[in-house]
């Protein structure tokens, strides 16, 4: 579709997740209409540590709520559904992703604004007032995954969402070059790309490549082979399933929200299990030790996760024995390293034999390194470009790459939480700063305006 330009202005607006890890929302606004793009939450950190988790503060759509025409959700992480619940309890408008995504924002709304969900197709068009969108699959820690190619009658804006390549994913297929280069022939193109791994050097290793270290892991056990990771990283799950079924070893989940994610991932046919080597965790408790492998939420040393209850020996179900191996398949998200250090000091404490990444290849990253990024602004081919999803050091990190990539200096926008994008048909430029911030909600009280 041929895009004609005019004098209207296209805003783009980060509400989060420009200059924080977390809590990412945009708004895409044109001719007094909005899309949203995600609605996630920040996560506690030893900078904000007495807080469950934090929104987006939307007071700039308070009195714009006529204007929103639906939500957009990349894929099925809480640094981008998490915050959906809150959102939808204030603005009751449609939320659009594709089908695995909206399985786990279902978990999320419970039985409120169902209705408000629809699942979207890759790579067909959905039309919403003068926007026209698609969602495109790309790899990331997550099956499902999608960016958006969002056209307006100003121009084309392609945000990536959560991204890497990988030629041999576990689950899903490979990232479409021929889609994403198709892109670059639209005139006034906006690319809105995944920083968090800016700074990492080279490409982020294919998920694929963690089979053989895994295996060679878990055979070399003698006890039981216990192995924390994130309980949506199903591509992990499946290779853990496919490994111990070979090696005839029976394996249980611990923890509700893997053990949920799991049973949809298998109702769905996202992960297989033809040998049904998952079994419940009672009935593993019946077999001799060399035959058992626990999967545990946790990966993080989250303090009411298995594993952070596990490590401290605090667990109803599951404790740490001598001979025991414990693999933590993960690396600290930012603002969790000294959480993530506690756990690991406490299972040593236990006696445990634990495997985990400063030691050992037992995590790969859903997110792009550096030359992924490159990759991804030469396919597309940017005119202008806005590095999103990071701390400011990623951002910076991901604004060099672009400039080095070709994209001209004055056309990129190096912006934070707030801070407005505007383009015409001719320009971009810097808008007028909105009302921005997190509203950090707990368990104990209202919210809490920051």
């Amino acid at each position: 579709m041929a895009i004609i330009l005019n004098n209207k202005t296209l805003k783009v607006i980060p509400l989060g997740g420009l200059g924080e890890i977390g809590k990412n929302m945009m708004i895409v606004e044109y001719d007094d209409q909005i899309l949203i793009i995600d609605a996630g939450i920040a996560f506690p950190s030893e900078i904000k540590p007495t807080y469950s988790f934090g929104v987006s503060d939307t007071t700039y759509l308070n009195e714009r709520k006529h204007m929103i025409l639906g939500v957009l959700i990349t894929h099925g992480h809480d640094d981008h559904i998490g915050g959906l619940s809150h959102f939808l309890s204030n603005f009751n408008v449609p939320v659009y992703s594709s089908k695995l995504t909206s399985e786990f924002i279902k978990f999320k709304l419970g039985n409120r604004n169902q209705h408000n969900l629809h699942i979207v197709n890759f790579y067909e068009s959905y039309s919403l007032g003068s926007f026209e969108f698609q969602f495109f699959p790309v790899c990331h820690s997550i099956p499902d995954a999608a960016g958006i190619a969002l056209k307006s009658p100003v121009g084309l804006l392609v945000h990536t969402g959560d991204f890497k390549f990988d030629d041999n994913p576990t689950l899903g297929s490979p990232v479409d070059f021929e889609y994403l280069s198709n892109l670059s022939s639209n005139t006034n193109l906006i690319l809105c790309s995944d920083s968090t791994y800016a700074e990492k050097d080279g490409f982020t290793d294919s998920e694929s490549t963690l089979e053989e270290k895994l295996n060679q892991i878990i055979s070399r056990s003698k006890g039981r082979v216990l192995i924390a990771t994130f309980s949506s990283l199903l591509s992990r799950i499946q290779q853990i399933i496919t490994i111990s079924s070979v090696l005839n070893r029976k394996v249980s989940v611990v923890g509700r929200s893997m053990n949920r994610n799991l049973k949809v991932a298998l109702d769905l046919g996202y992960v297989s299990d033809p040998q049904n080597t998952v079994i419940p965790l009672r009935d593993s408790k019946k077999l001799p030790d060399h035959q058992v492998l626990l999967i545990t939420t946790g990966a993080q040393g989250e303090s009411s996760s298995a594993m952070g209850l596990i490590s401290r020996g605090e667990h109803s179900d599951v404790s740490i024995k001598k001979g025991d191996t414990i693999v933590i398949s993960s690396s600290p998200i930012p603002g969790n390293e000294v959480k993530y250090s506690h756990m690991i000091n406490n299972l040593f404490r236990q006696g445990g034999q634990v495997i985990y990444q400063n030691i050992s290849l037992v995590h790969v990253h859903g997110h792009g390194s550096k030359e992924d990024l490159r990759h991804m602004i030469e396919l597309v081919k940017p005119k202008y470009f806005i590095p999103i999803h990071g701390e400011t050091r990623h951002l910076v990190a991901h604004a060099n790459i672009a400039e080095k990539s070709g994209v001209e200096r004055e056309n990129i926008f190096l912006i934070e939480d707030g801070e407005t994008v505007e383009f015409t048909g001719s320009k971009a430029t810097l808008g007028n700063k909105v009302h921005s911030g997190t509203i950090y909600i707990d368990g104990s009280g209202p919210p809490k305006l920051k």
